[in-house]
C-alpha cells in the first residue's frame, strides 16, 4: 500500500478498517510511528462492539495535558487495502485537535509490516515483510 504525503500536514492513512466482535468500521488514521499503540476514538470502539468504560486493562499515555490512563484492548483485526493484522492492541482516546481522523495508526499495527516514509518523494509505503 502506498500513499502520497501532503506537505506540512500529518500523514493520514485513509480507509483503515477496524474489526470488532459485532461490526467493522472504515476510518482515517494519522500515522504515528512514535505511538506504542494504535488509538481509536470511543465512538469507533462502541460502533464495532466494545465498551471502553468497562475494559479493565489500562495503559498510561502522555498527552499535552500530562499522563492519563486509557482503556487498552485487542481488536479482532485491522486491514488497510490488502494488508491484515489480527489481534491488534489498541487504546481508546479521542483526538479533539484533528477532526478529520478518528485515531492514530501506531506500532501495535506497524510492527507487522515494513513501513517506509520517504519525504523526498512524498510517499509512505506499508508492505508485508
Amino acid at each position: 500500500m502506498e500513499i502520497r504525503i501532503r506537505p506540512n500536514s500529518p500523514i493520514i492513512i485513509p480507509r483503515v478498517r477496524i474489526w470488532g466482535p459485532k461490526a467493522s468500521r472504515e476510518i482515517d488514521l494519522i500515522l504515528d510511528s512514535g505511538a506504542m499503540y494504535t488509538s481509536i476514538s470511543w465512538d469507533v470502539a462502541k460502533d464495532i462492539g466494545y465498551d471502553p468504560a468497562r475494559v479493565s486493562r489500562r495503559a498510561s499515555i502522555v498527552t499535552a495535558n500530562g499522563v492519563i490512563e486509557v482503556p487498552l484492548f485487542e481488536v479482532d483485526r485491522i486491514t488497510i487495502s490488502d494488508l491484515k493484522a489480527t489481534k491488534v492492541k489498541v487504546i481508546c482516546h479521542d483526538i479533539p485537535e484533528v477532526v478529520e481522523v478518528e485515531g492514530l495508526l501506531g506500532l501495535s499495527f506497524l510492527q507487522h509490516f515494513r513501513t517506509t516514509i520517504d519525504f523526498k518523494s512524498r510517499k509512505v509505503k506499508i508492505e508485508s515483510f
